[in-house]
């Protein structure tokens, strides 16, 4: 894989491409239900990290809609010029107390979004200028007078490109007056609103651009300070064309008042667009299978291929919803990345020597003073792979008795009706993670295409890293990218899943505090599930829902965060409350960690624990981790184990 081509596999967050992705971006199956082109109001996008928001954003833009690879143009594309907007969370915070009123902020505030907004409206006109777009040539766009802007009476250019560097030169004077607004003397600015109102009346005075409407896209509201936000409601609350307001947010806010006594709501203000949800499961399924092909085809192939421009195009949406197309998009994924079933991977762990003589150690300890030979049983017979994997579980269970066991054991070689059926049902996953948890990173039921999906969660951003970690192995050791091997997939899942552990440090406010809980709660799950009985097998959730006082402030805000960035995936089980007065919900962790821990990713089992339990793993220290660990556990470890589980490491 040669250099270009190893970096267009390794760009999995929307930030490391370019602001013209025309090309790159591959249309999502809900692209027409949302009814862009024809809105005539503002639209709300919410959506976590890691599902295609802000490539969607940065598609909408006018630096990819006019792109000047994009051969053909449009005449209507002037009624939607997108402007995408990614707030500078740090100088808005900026933006704040200092001797200043809330008043103040927030005149100063809006002159900050007028400079910002007026400045890619000048640059959006250049880029239209130089692109393919026929009816609006870079004479056109140096020949645009703004005539009207002389009544401001502030000395500000009448021409387009003038007006470009006045306002570069604002926001650079706006950054140096606000980091040093203490020193200095407040700078003489455009008048907020009205400025843009004006700016966009003179454009549409030009024949050619009479049908010009502008959708600004502010990425990240939820980083806002509140009174930031509220002019922002403001400026939803009256958006019309030419002049729409659109927001994103990880997760739905719900302050939603203005600056005066009006809110904001969904049916009147805006359409509210949860992206996480417009997709069905078998269309997210299969986009996120055409994604990682055609990158393939973009790094190895043809980039005007029919399988890129299928993809890439939106008048094509309908052409992949046949069934003889997603049948082979879905297969291409099946056999770059294989699926084996349980008995499959039960075969193979009883060819591995090691694992093979410990099952049988651990089973003839089990059997104390029986004289079973359990090897005898087995040589005589091909089914016996997943009845003898559960069998050291089952045998040891106190309630279950030996002979009893072996007699079930013997029907089952015999295909007679069987307790194993069950037994085999509901313990083999974990007696197959049990099997392979001392080799730590390589666990061949981390692998497989729809065993990736499904730890995934719906994130396009992980099935991504996933596939490309598996790739990345695989070039190492100059393989065929035909098919990834079990072994391959199963150590790029590890990789994957330590890389993402570690990521959560530099994840919002709470990042260090997010990635230590994460550690411990994933480190009690890993306790819990090598339990040898494995009568509680796979727990991976946790309920909290009991303790004697409610959740705090800063508990819920965290709760909160670690929702936000999909370190715990929220289950509302049921609406009735508890003793604490809350819901009983579910909190299930992320299944993208599952390999690092070497637990299941299956939604199966859960725990319950108190308010005060839950405030131990977020902010307790680690003495009352361990006491902590070993009331859920009922587990004495060793002092190198514990430490592992404790995520001192």
């Amino acid at each position: 894989m040669d250099t270009s081509n190893h970096i267009l596999l390794t760009k999995t967050r929307a930030e490391e491409h370019e602001e013209d992705i025309w090309g790159n971006f591959f249309i999502p199956p809900y692209y027409e239900r949302l009814l862009l082109k024809s809105s005539t109001k503002s639209t709300y996008f919410v959506g976590k990290r890691g599902c295609g928001k802000t490539m969607l954003l940065k598609y909408l833009s006018y630096q990819t809609r006019f792109s000047r690879k994009r051969v053909e143009i449009p005449e209507n594309e002037l009624e939607h010029i997108g402007i995408y907007w990614r707030i500078d969370t740090h100088f808005c915070n900026a933006m704040n107390e200092r001797n200043k009123t809330e008043a103040e902020w927030i005149n100063i505030f809006e002159n900050y979004f007028t400079l910002v907004v007026s400045l890619e409206i000048c640059k959006a006109l250049y880029t239209i200028s130089t692109s393919n777009y026929q009816d609006f040539s870079s004479q056109d766009y140096l020949d645009l007078q703004l005539t009207s802007l002389k009544d401001f009476e502030l000395n500000i250019p009448t021409t387009i490109t003038e007006l470009e560097k006045y306002l570069n030169s604002k926001i650079r004077i706006f950054n140096s007056w606000i980091s040093n607004i203490e020193v200095i003397q407040q700078p003489t600015l455009p008048p907020g609103r009205y400025f843009i109102d004006t700016l966009i009346s003179d454009i549409k005075n030009n024949p050619k651009l009479s049908n010009v409407n502008f959708y600004i896209y502010i990425d990240e509201i939820e980083n806002l300070l509140k009174y930031q936000r509220r002019f922002m409601n403001t400026i939803l609350k009256h958006s019309q064309r030419p002049f729409i307001v659109n927001f994103t947010s990880k997760v739905f806010i719900d302050e939603n008042m203005t600056l005066g006594s009006e809110s904001i709501n969904a049916t009147h203000d805006y359409f509210y667009r949860n992206l996480d949800e417009l997709m069905k499961e078998d269309e997210r399924k299969l986009f996120f299978s055409e994604v990682f092909l055609t990158n393939l085809i973009l790094a190895f192939g043809d980039p005007a291929s029919n399988n890129v421009q299928i993809v890439t195009n939106e008048r094509m949406i309908s052409a992949r919803k046949h069934d003889a197309y997603m049948r082979y998009i879905l297969t291409e994924m099946s056999k770059k990345f294989p699926d084996k079933t349980y008995k499959q991977l039960s075969i193979d762990a009883l060819k591995i020597p090691r694992i093979y003589d410990k099952l049988i150690e651990r089973i003839n300890k089990a059997l104390k003073d029986k004289e079973y030979n359990i090897t005898s049983y087995i040589e005589e017979y091909s089914n016996y792979h997943e009845a003898l994997i559960v069998l050291p579980s089952i045998l040891a269970r106190r309630t279950n008795n030996i002979d009893s066991v072996i007699s079930e054991f013997i029907d089952f070689l015999h295909g007679r009706n069987s307790k194993f059926n069950d037994w085999i049902h509901n313990n083999l996953f974990g007696a197959l993670l049990e099997l392979y948890r001392p080799y730590n990173t390589i666990c061949p039921l981390y692998s497989g295409f729809n065993t990736f999906y499904t730890m995934a969660n719906g994130n396009l951003r992980h099935f991504l890293i996933l596939c490309y970690k598996t790739l990345e192995i695989n070039e190492m050791f100059e393989l065929s990218n035909d098919h990834f091997s079990t072994e391959i997939q199963s150590q790029a899942a590890y990789e994957a899943s330590n890389e993402l552990i570690k990521e959560i440090r530099t994840l919002g406010k709470f990042g260090e505090h997010l990635r230590i809980f994460t550690l411990r709660i994933g480190g009690i799950f890993k306790a819990l599930q090598e339990n040898p009985l494995l009568s509680e097998p796979e727990q991976n959730q946790f309920t909290i829902n009991s303790g004697n006082r409610s959740f705090s402030t800063y508990e819920l805000d965290f709760i909160s965060e670690a929702q936000k960035h999909s370190i715990l995936i929220e289950v509302v089980e049921t609406k009735s409350k508890n003793g604490i007065g809350q819901d009983i919900r579910d909190f299930i962790l992320n299944p993208i960690y599952a390999p690092y821990f070497n637990i299941s990713y299956r939604k199966k089992r859960k725990i319950e624990i108190s308010v005060e339990d839950f405030e131990c793993l977020i902010s307790g220290n680690e003495s009352d981790y361990r006491k902590l660990h070993n009331k859920l556990t009922k587990q004495n470890f060793s002092k190198d184990n514990e430490q592992i589980q404790l995520g001192l490491i």
